[in-house]
């Protein structure tokens, strides 16, 4: 839903700075007009055909979307340009976001983790295409009937294509027992997610695996002889200055004071501020906007052949080239040739963050969130930042609304249900809502034609299934078929 939005004059700035509600650091002493810009015009996912579009203010967004902080790093011509924070790390304490608060990674641990993997394979420690189980020690990956003729590799565990199961890890609360890593591969209590087992053949399809660089971490572990923090410490982290940046899980009392809070959907704090990781290689990694905009110039000039302290740029260029589907070894890929992307997001519970860069103009843009509701806002700025910058990122969606008659309106609302959930779909001024019944806060549903409605983020499409009689019987959203039952 769009709400009213304000601009910010000199007093507001600086209620909101002794407030503690932002924090910057850049050259100048005053926020840049781009800064003003983007703070000012948040952009949605859907522009709708004939409505008027109202930009976004930042901070009135995190209030409607119940995120209590978030820090923006901006990479231009290969340097940081400005790096600001928004909100608290901590509501509980009114720690304030600044440039060294650090966020869970969770995902984005990936390229970091396959970065360092290139650099010992260019060291000749490792193989991309030698079978996984020839540098393990204590366990195997096991075999399957899927894996007699095709081995998995280092190569496809980084691409995703090594049949390995497992998508992601929730994490471990602060009263759950950790489990070691072989009892996560194995899936043995207490470990909280299956068995690591191939069930595809390896090299057939993409299928992201959380799972397969969990593999990845013991390989490093067994070749390298050192715990996965500190080898991933000294290959990559202290290398490229990311001096706020840490693979220790749980994370280390050096740098607490610095970590940000997790916040659920519903805006409450993470029972013991946050989650224990122990698949560290995969969802591990506590880090700045500012230490993984690093990461990224050393990636662009490493691709220039100006900065190759981890990797060359021959593997570099491999890094950043598509396998099966979108991603290379580690990053995501985007778009092909002058115009190629590489990016990542992650999601932990109570923290969401992506970064987005482009890999041959030297720019690029990191956000992190503490909170589950972050990817909304996330995608808000990067099309802001998109246009201020005029880069090839993310912008609006453009959507032509279809008309539904009064009849047709009051034939979809209803709730909707499946075993242990269900939702609501109401209307208000003719508008279409669905009203979740967990945490989820309530989205408006754009109807592109009888049929397919789009939520107003753009996060989700909601499909609506008729009988002969033209009534409606269920909808599917969420990934589900919910039946319609009143």
């Amino acid at each position: 839903m769009l709400v009213p939005t304000f601009s910010i004059g000199i007093r507001a700035h600086l209620l909101l700075l002794l407030s503690g509600w932002y924090t910057t650091t850049q050259a100048q002493s005053n926020p840049s007009e781009k800064i003003r810009q983007i703070e000012n015009h948040l952009l949605p996912a859907i522009v709708v055909e004939g409505e008027e579009v109202e930009p976004l203010n930042i901070s009135d967004r995190m209030k409607q979307l119940r995120i209590p902080g978030l820090s923006i790093a901006v990479i231009k011509d290969g340097k940081i340009e400005w790096v600001k924070g928004y909100g608290f790390a901590s509501q509980e304490e009114q720690r304030p976001v600044n440039e060294n608060t650090m966020f869970q990674a969770a995902s984005i641990s990936k390229p970091l983790t396959a970065l360092a993997t290139l650099h010992w394979v260019e060291k000749g420690t490792f193989s991309l295409d030698t079978h996984i189980n020839a540098y393990l020690k204590n366990w195997q990956v096991p075999d399957t009937k899927h894996t007699t003729t095709e081995k998995a590799t280092l190569r496809q565990i980084m691409s995703h294509t090594a049949g390995l199961t497992v998508h992601g890890f929730r994490g471990y609360a602060a009263n759950e027992e950790i489990p070691s890593i072989i009892q996560i591969l194995k899936g043995e209590k207490p470990a909280n997610s299956p068995a690591v087992l191939p069930d595809t053949v390896p090299g057939r399809i993409f299928r992201y695996s959380g799972g397969g660089y969990t593999v990845l971490q013991k390989a490093l572990v067994d070749q390298l002889k050192k715990p996965f923090p500190t080898l991933m410490h000294e290959t990559v982290l202290s290398k490229l200055g990311m001096h706020h940046s840490s693979y220790e899980q749980p994370l280390a009392e050096r740098f607490r004071a610095l970590a940000a809070t997790g916040y659920q959907i519903n805006g409450k704090a993470l029972k013991g501020r946050y989650n224990t990781y122990p698949e560290m290689a995969a969802a591990g990694l506590w880090t700045s906007p500012s230490d993984l905009a690093r990461y990224i110039i050393d990636v662009q000039q490493s691709l220039k052949g100006k900065s190759n302290r981890l990797i060359s740029k021959a593997m570099t260029e491999l890094m950043l080239t598509k396998n099966l589907d979108l991603y290379g070894l580690g990053p995501m890929m985007q778009n092909e040739g002058d115009s190629l992307l590489f990016i990542h997001g992650g999601s932990n519970n109570g923290f969401r963050s992506l970064y987005v860069a482009q890999a041959y103009h030297g720019n690029g843009v990191v956000i992190m969130t503490n909170s589950d509701n972050g990817f909304t806002i996330i995608y808000d700025l990067m099309r802001s930042i998109s246009k201020v910058y005029g880069w090839n990122f993310y912008r609006p969606m453009p959507v032509k609304k279809f008309t539904l008659s009064p009849e047709q309106i009051g034939g979809i609302v209803g709730t909707y249900s499946i075993p242990d959930y269900s939702f609501e779909v109401v209307q208000t001024s003719g508008k279409l809502y669905l009203k979740p019944h967990w945490d989820k806060p309530s989205m408006e549903m754009i109807p592109e034609s009888r049929e397919v409605f789009i939520d107003r983020d753009g996060q989700h499409r909601l499909e609506l299934l008729y009988d002969e009689a033209h009534t409606v019987t269920s909808a599917r959203v969420f990934g589900d078929a919910f039946k319609k039952v009143k």
